[in-house]
Order: structure tokens, then C-alpha cells, then sequence
């Protein structure tokens, strides 16, 4: 279940004595949820804005301070609506024949963001499951993940496993060929 893997995600950013756990905002109701996204939303977007409801700001909080994995930081529901609202008109004003976002479709949200531009999102049609697309600018936007609770549950492998780590300075490292391995590995 995705609310298990969420659970081992944040048990093992407190064992790596990353400090971003103590500035999660308490999750939003199902029925905020509603109130945001509308009616019909996959039962795995409401447990993730459930668990986590963005990241409190603090003076002298670095961006490091704040990623659950390397890269990203999880959005506010408000946060999300502001970033999707954002792309769709970047998609309502970029050329007819531009796929870059193609794969986004009617229902989506942005779940985890870079600070940049970048994000996850999680992407679903009338009656499915989620599934995770990664939303760059400029770069045709991509499945991923097949659900939120895998993509959790590779993040915990890639923690596990030493593709994802604490770096010297504190914040979260990457090795992009171990952690290219183990998405061939886990998504085969």
C-alpha cells in the first residue's frame, strides 16, 4: 500500500538524520482534496496529499533541507494547483503540434516539485489508477512510474540500495547510474 511505503520513506530520511520530516504540513482531508482537485480523484492522490501537505518554510532552511529525494521537495495541494494551472497555460499557449505535454491529458497534479520547473506528477484518466509522469520544461513529458505507491516504493529501494544518499554537506546525492540500474532492475 502506498501509505506503507510512505511510512518507510519517512522512517528512513529520520535514520539518515535528514531534517525534512519535522516540516511536513499535516495532510489535507479527502473532502480538501475534493474541494481543490474535483470529484473522482484516484483514491492514491488522495492518500499522498493526505500523508503530506507540502513543507513549512523556516528561515535559514536550505533547499537541500527540504527534498525527500534528491531533487524534490513535496507540494502543497495549493502549491500543485498553482504549478498545474501554470503548465496548462505554458500547453494553452505553446503550438498545436507541440506533444511536449501530451501525455498529461485532462486529469493531473504535480505531487513533488524541483523549485525550478520541474516536477512529478501524478496523471489519471476517468476511473483509473495514477500513474507518475515527470514534467520538465523544454523535455516531452514521460510515464515514469506506474502508480504513486511503486514510485515510493523505488525511492525506498534506491535508498536501500545506495542509489540515493546523504551527501557530506547534508544534502541528498544521487547516483544516476546505480539508481538507471535500478529502474531497469524494477520497472523490467
Amino acid at each position: 500500500m502506498l501509505s506503507d511505503e510512505l511510512g518507510v520513506l519517512v522512517d528512513k530520511l529520520n535514520d539518515l538524520g535528514h531534517p525534512v520530516v519535522q516540516w511536513f504540513v499535516p495532510g489535507s482531508s479527502p473532502s480538501r482534496v475534493e474541494e481543490f482537485l474535483g470529484s473522482g480523484v484516484p483514491e492514491e492522490v488522495v492518500a499522498w496529499f493526505g500523508w503530506c501537505d507540502g513543507i513549512e518554510f523556516h528561515p535559514g532552511q536550505t533547499m537541500d533541507d527540504i527534498k525527500i529525494i534528491p531533487g524534490y521537495f513535496p507540494i502543497s495541494l495549493e502549491e500543485a494547483v498553482g504549478v498545474r494551472d501554470t503548465v496548462e497555460e505554458i500547453i494553452g499557449n505553446a503550438d498545436e503540434d507541440d506533444a511536449n505535454y501530451s501525455v498529461l491529458g485532462e486529469h493531473w497534479i504535480p505531487i513533488l516539485d524541483d523549485g525550478g520547473g520541474g516536477s512529478y506528477a501524478a496523471v489519471w484518466g476517468p476511473g483509473q489508477s495514477p500513474s507518475v509522469a515527470s514534467v520538465l520544461h523544454e523535455v516531452p513529458t514521460e510515464i515514469e512510474f506506474p502508480s504513486l505507491e511503486r514510485m515510493v516504493a523505488f525511492f525506498n529501494e534506491c535508498y536501500r540500495r545506495g542509489a540515493f544518499y546523504v551527501e557530506d554537506h547534508g544534502g541528498l546525492g544521487m547516483n544516476p547510474e546505480r539508481c538507471d540500474e535500478l529502474h531497469s532492475e524494477f520497472f523490467a
